[in-house]
C-alpha cells in the first residue's frame, strides 16, 4: 500500500492522505486518471501525502490487514 493524497478542492472533510495499491497509483501516474483508495475515495494523486492527515477509515483498514497478516 501507498499513502498518497487527493487534490484539494473536493468535497469538505476529505483533505487527507489516501492508502491505495501502488500498481493503481503507478498507473495514474502514467495514464493520468483516478485511484481508488482503500476506503473507497476515489481521487486523482497529485500532492504530496506528508502534508497531510491519513485517512482515519484507510488507517483503520491497514492496521486491521496488518493485525490479520
Amino acid at each position: 500500500m501507498v499513502r498518497t493524497v487527493h487534490e484539494s478542492g473536493n468535497p469538505p472533510g476529505n483533505d487527507f492522505a489516501h492508502y491505495a495499491r501502488h500498481e493503481e497509483i503507478v498507473r495514474a501516474s502514467i495514464e493520468g486518471g483516478r485511484v481508488t483508495a482503500l476506503c473507497g475515495y476515489r481521487f486523482e494523486p497529485v500532492r504530496d501525502p506528508q502534508r497531510f492527515p491519513v485517512c482515519p477509515k484507510c488507517k483503520e483498514l491497514v492496521e486491521l490487514a496488518e493485525q490479520l497478516g
